[in-house]
């Protein structure tokens, strides 16, 4: 099923005060500088979120429609988010979110 977006890909950056507390707001304009410095905002769409639901694991980045989710997001991650998973279709694996097991 397609999406009627006008972006490729909408970053969701959750702003909670949890993951605001932990530096998410510095992420978010991080983010929003270097996608127009490479002048990629008519395909990426950084957006600031309330909440992704994941207090706790961050501050939080969700990549939409895909549905990917990165917990434990730092600034330095910013630019390996735009360069690996945007543009090269490669996953931060060590970022993803990983369900907890039942103890």
């Amino acid at each position: 099923m397609q999406h009627n977006i006008p972006y490729k890909k909408q970053i969701l950056v959750c702003l909670n005060e949890t993951c605001k507390c932990q530096g998410s707001e510095k992420i978010f304009e991080k983010l929003k500088a270097r996608i127009k410095e490479l002048d990629l905002k008519k395909i990426y769409r950084p957006s600031r979120v309330i909440c992704v639901g994941l207090c706790g694991k961050g501050p939080n980045v969700a990549v939409w429609p895909e549905g990917t989710i990165y917990c434990g997001f730092k600034e330095e991650n910013v630019e390996d988010l735009i360069q690996k998973h945007l543009l090269g279709g490669e996953e931060l694996t060590e970022l993803l979110y990983k369900e907890d097991k039942p103890g």
